[in-house]
């Protein structure tokens, strides 16, 4: 384990990340969201550059190293959309994460960023070797070796999980994180609306969309995540459709005190 493997970030006295758990923890209430592995390097190297523009670039060979290349517009934002909601269902007032448009992303210098170290390490259950005693019978000793499996038995286990995987594989690839919202379809005009599904009710989005009748233009398609118990509420416009396109185009908006 490295120095800075137990190394924990205390953001706005409020939230601890965690990099090495994947996880952010409310202080007070100990609620706990496990974070993507690629959204938590995104953050990490953010918060390790506090105060400076990280660009994307940057971002996506930290997060995905040898294989950013390949990666897609829609999975970069996925991940950075992802550590915004997670900010915005522990209900911090302040944006964290802000992006400056053509230059990339930053952590500005008034979020207060204070580095703590996690002593907390769990403990490994010890491995005791299978003693047989001298005085036990044959009998129980055979009975134990025939519990064992038999290769043939093994060998039926291994290719039965290989096609549970093979099954599986592709319905968790396809899995879009954008498919999490819903379409607003009671609204006309020239864009589309999106609202995250996992709201109990979506009553600041309507009074949103209400209230902000000039986002609606030019075919745009707004991403649309708010909560009834807070009051931020992040925007997400693009050119088109996420889950359909890796040629696109986007803009967030973030109201940390939006009053619906």
């Amino acid at each position: 384990m490295s120095e800075a493997d137990n190394l924990c970030y205390l953001i706005e006295n409020k939230i601890l990340f965690l990099p090495e758990k994947q996880s952010l923890v409310h202080v007070e209430s100990h609620e706990q969201i496990k974070l993507k592995p690629t959204a938590s390097l995104c953050l990490l190297l953010l918060l390790r550059n506090h105060g400076e523009i990280v660009t994307q670039n940057e971002l996506l060979a930290f997060a995905w190293g040898e294989s950013h290349r390949q990666v897609s517009f829609n999975a970069f934002y996925q991940s950075i959309l992802s550590l915004r909601k997670s900010f915005l269902q522990m209900n911090v007032d302040k944006q964290i994460i802000t992006t400056i448009p053509r230059k990339g992303l930053v952590i500005q210098q008034e979020i207060t960023i204070e580095k703590k170290r996690d002593n907390v390490i769990e403990a490994e259950p010890a491995t005791l070797p299978l003693e047989i005693p001298e005085e036990i019978s044959p009998i129980i000793v055979s009975k134990i070796k025939r519990s064992l499996l038999t290769p043939a038995e093994a060998l039926i286990i291994i290719v039965t999980l290989f096609i549970v995987g093979v099954l599986l594989y592709p319905r968790m690839k396809n899995e879009q994180y954008f498919s999490g919202y819903v379409a607003a379809k009671q609204y006309a005009g020239q864009c589309h609306y999106f609202l995250n599904d996992d709201a109990s009710d979506h009553t600041r989005h309507d009074d949103f969309i209400k209230k902000h009748p000039e986002m609606c233009s030019n075919d745009k398609y707004l991403y649309i995540t708010a909560y009834p118990e807070t009051k931020n509420i992040s925007i997400i416009l693009c050119t088109t459709r996420m889950e359909l396109s890796h040629d696109n185009s986007c803009q967030s908006v973030y109201y940390p005190r939006y009053d619906s």
